[in-house]
């Protein structure tokens, strides 16, 4: 048998496509075909291939080098693709390592739009998404089982699986891996093979759904494009924190490591170029440093090349290598295009949240003119402390309002009005690294609080969480008190109250699905842990 592994080219992206493959394969060879199963359509077969002169150094000859051993050079990877069109589509077919470039312009909806219509008897492995989790991709191993098996929040990146053919089906093998291409065994290598997959692959597409597999939608409205990019680059410029670079990505239907076995060359135009060990945030920062370059302009064209045994083996901007969430548009940015999430994500998402006990008492809600009236008070009492001396009044104020900052207020106000026990501020280190054991605590319920008004800030909350909980689980903590229940407060800012659905506010209704990833993240979590999650909400005008 032979091995197809199947692209179909997005139809916005096909001069680009074909630039592109002009630009780095030679055609060898273009010829036209007739269908398999109607002899009326016709195909166009063009074979591409990129075959390097140049050798590739062995990353570890300096092992060889000990003992004065002869350089070795290993061949750098050949590549090609195969291209099939007729009148509606383009196909590619790839063969070695060509998929890193065939997949930035392929239909991200295409293998699995495949998926959803076959009948599946066993699924194998499987990739899932949690955009904005701690764990934002976990792959799943399974013996003997058949579900698609999925949680809130989760979207697929890749299935394998095998197939439930009819006992005469001779077009593909059982086994088939979905991700942005299908891969799968075909009766022979041959174009005639090739041809009879890609007709079984547009016959499947008219059958009805078998399965829901949550996914995300590709968003084309060009307005809406330019408004969503600009909203990316006003938020980097705030917070690099609110991106994230995956350890693990899904090329064609193929899982790619980032920091396994790999170095990587940051390169941006008029020749700045720097080796790192590691892609992150902080090493990019500095190179942006470095070169004088600026965050918000420069950030997402900076090029990462990745090199596997000291060769090159794929390019790709920073853009393309991030996720990041816009809640109010309720997209996300994924390998440089941007995605709706579709309805069935977005349902299991409020399922799950409407499944966490969410409690709301009007005596916590809390104002700016609470908070200055606090510290007016503090200030009569710490004006003459020592620390404060040779200050005018101007410059102890101002220290004051730094000291007191809005949670810890807060914080204050419900130990002293309202029974708490405050632990604000109270940290502890563990493994070299400081972290705070909760805000606040009252009957065996342990409070993570934050206030604000979007989810990049109330989601610190919940990360601490998290966090704490394990530490206290794992008895990593001293001196706490009993803890049953495991608590995120969330103050909202300056907005109208929820709608009350089932004598609670309806959390579903906030525009802030990055925050909503992460409570249903946090609510499994905690349960794991063996604990009751509970979110308080409360305001803050």
């Amino acid at each position: 048998m032979g091995q197809i592994n199947l692209y179909k080219i997005d139809g916005d992206k096909k001069t680009e496509f074909f630039d592109r493959l002009n630009e780095k394969f030679e055609c060898v060879g273009c010829e036209e075909y007739t269908g398999i199963s109607n002899d009326e359509v016709s195909y166009e077969v063009g074979t591409y291939i990129n075959i390097p002169e140049e050798k590739g150094k062995l990353s570890w000859q300096w092992i060889l080098d000990i003992y004065d051993y002869a350089k070795i050079e290993i061949a750098s990877n050949p590549k090609a693709v195969l291209v099939v069109e007729d009148k509606e589509c383009v196909y590619a077919i790839t063969y070695g390592m060509s998929f890193f470039v065939v997949d930035k312009y392929c239909d991200v909806n295409f293998a699995f739009d495949f998926a959803r219509r076959i009948k599946l008897k066993q699924i194998n492995t499987t990739t899932l998404t949690a955009p904005n989790a701690q764990r934002n991709k976990l792959i799943n191993v399974y013996v003997n089982y058949n579900e698609l098996e999925f949680d809130s929040g989760e979207s697929f990146a890749k299935i394998k699986a095998k197939a439930d053919l009819e006992q005469e089906f001779t077009v593909h093998g059982e086994t088939v891996e979905i991700g942005h291409s299908i891969k799968t065994n075909i009766l022979e290598d041959s174009i005639d093979s090739i041809l009879r997959m890609i007709e079984y692959v547009k016959d499947v597409a008219e059958k009805e759904e078998l399965h829901k597999i949550p996914v995300f939608s590709k968003v084309r409205d060009k307005q809406i494009l330019e408004e969503l990019d600009n909203e990316l680059k006003e938020r980097i410029d705030e917070d690099i924190e609110c991106i994230n670079i995956s350890e693990l990505d899904i090329i064609g239907a193929t899982e790619i490591f980032n920091n396994n076995d790999a170095t990587f060359t940051l390169k941006y135009k008029y020749g700045k170029q720097k080796e790192i060990e590691e892609l992150s945030k902080n090493n990019i920062l500095q190179f942006i440093e470095e070169n004088n370059l600026k965050v918000k302009d420069d950030f997402l064209d900076i090029k990462v090349i990745s090199n596997k045994n000291n060769n090159p083996v794929c390019t790709e901007t920073i853009r393309k290598m991030i996720d990041y969430t816009n809640d109010t548009k309720r997209c996300l940015l994924l390998k440089g295009d941007w995605f709706l999430f579709n309805d069935d994500y977005v349902q299991y998402l409020k399922d799950s949240i409407l499944e966490i006990p969410i409690k709301y008492n009007p005596e916590y809600d809390f104002s700016t003119v609470q908070k200055d009236e606090y510290v007016s008070r503090k200030y009569e009492i710490e004006k003459s402390l020592p620390v404060y001396k040779d200050l005018d009044e101007a410059a102890i104020k101002k220290k004051m309002k730094d000291k007191y900052y809005a949670e810890r207020v807060f914080n204050c106000v419900m130990e002293e009005e309202h029974g708490f026990q405050n632990y604000d501020r109270c940290e502890e280190k563990i493994g070299g690294e400081k972290i705070e054991l909760m805000d606040l605590y009252k009957d065996k319920t342990m409070f993570a609080v934050k206030i604000g008004n979007a989810s990049s800030k109330l989601s610190y909350a919940v990360d601490q969480s998290i966090s704490s909980t394990k530490a206290y689980k794992h008895k990593m903590l001293e001196n706490m008190p009993e803890i049953e229940n495991v608590a995120v407060w969330i103050i909202l800012k300056n907005r109208e109250h929820l709608p009350i659905l089932n004598k609670q506010p309806d959390l579903t209704q906030l525009h802030m699905i990055m925050l909503k990833n992460r409570l249903d993240t946090w609510k499994k979590e905690i349960r794991l842990l063996g604990y009751k999650p509970v979110i308080y909400i409360n305001y803050w005008d």
